[in-house]
């Protein structure tokens, strides 16, 4: 997956810090349609943006425009994790109630307590080994930043 990003920090010789605008994601919000912007970027306070780590191979510096490149299978499997997971354990929870015999109300019970669980597990998933992976590479400088005098 390819998309135009600008360095806004580089942190060491080999890591920046892009920004990606979200149009994909913030195009079909109505909000964005009344010039506010989107809801989800007005709730997050991001504006559109996305700010990420991603190996800089190429010298990118702050400023420039790049094209940036993160692997489609991961963001998937994020996406996955992200999306799938909770459905999937409180679905099991329930069942898991059901066949206890615990009744509707147990049953509800456990599968909340399934979804809070996977929320749970993707948090520290994220903090413990997310937060420390490259997963996104700058392949390309597509415009030069102008020196500043």
């Amino acid at each position: 997956m390819k998309t135009k990003a600008t360095v806004v920090e580089i942190i060491s010789p080999d890591i920046a810090v892009v920004s990606v605008e979200r149009r994909a994601a913030c195009d079909g919000c109505h909000k964005a349609a009344d010039g506010k912007g989107c809801s989800v970027c007005t709730l997050l306070g991001s504006k559109g943006e996305t700010r990420a780590r991603a190996r800089n191979t190429v010298g990118a510096a702050p400023g420039d425009t790049v094209e940036v490149e993160s692997r489609t299978k991961r963001i998937m499997g994020y996406a996955a994790l992200v999306f799938l997971l909770p459905v999937a354990l409180a679905i099991a929870a329930y069942l898991i109630g059901a066949k206890l015999s615990l009744g509707e109300g147990a049953s509800l019970l456990l599968a909340l307590a399934g979804l809070l669980l996977s929320f749970l597990l993707i948090f520290f998933y994220s903090k413990l080994v997310v937060s420390r992976r490259l997963d996104i590479e700058i392949v390309a400088i597509t415009e030069k930043a102008e020196p500043h005098d």
